[in-house]
């Protein structure tokens, strides 16, 4: 099951406690040093929220139809990755 959100601007605080582990697709992300090399995830300040869901396919799949005219997405994982797994986007 997946959700189409609306898209209200949240901290990165406020992602994480709403969509407690689930891939999150953030439009307009704002990031704190873009110019920076590092993780998305170390730099992202806000963002609105576009779709949310356990499932990393289902938001893949979803991405090209919620976005609509935004430019910039940014994809998160909200939970904690296990160190011996990886993910490809």
């Amino acid at each position: 099951m997946y959700k189409i959100l609306n898209m209200e601007v949240l901290t990165m605080e406020q992602i994480i406690s709403k969509y407690p582990e689930q891939w999150v697709l953030i439009g307009d992300p704002i990031l704190n040093d873009p110019d920076v090399l590092g993780s998305i995830i170390s730099k992202l300040q806000s963002g609105k929220v576009l779709f949310a869901s356990k499932d990393k396919r289902e938001v893949a799949y979803k991405a090209k139809e919620v976005k609509g005219g935004i430019l910039h997405t940014a994809c998160i994982y909200t939970g904690t990755i296990p160190q011996n797994r990886i993910f490809l986007l």
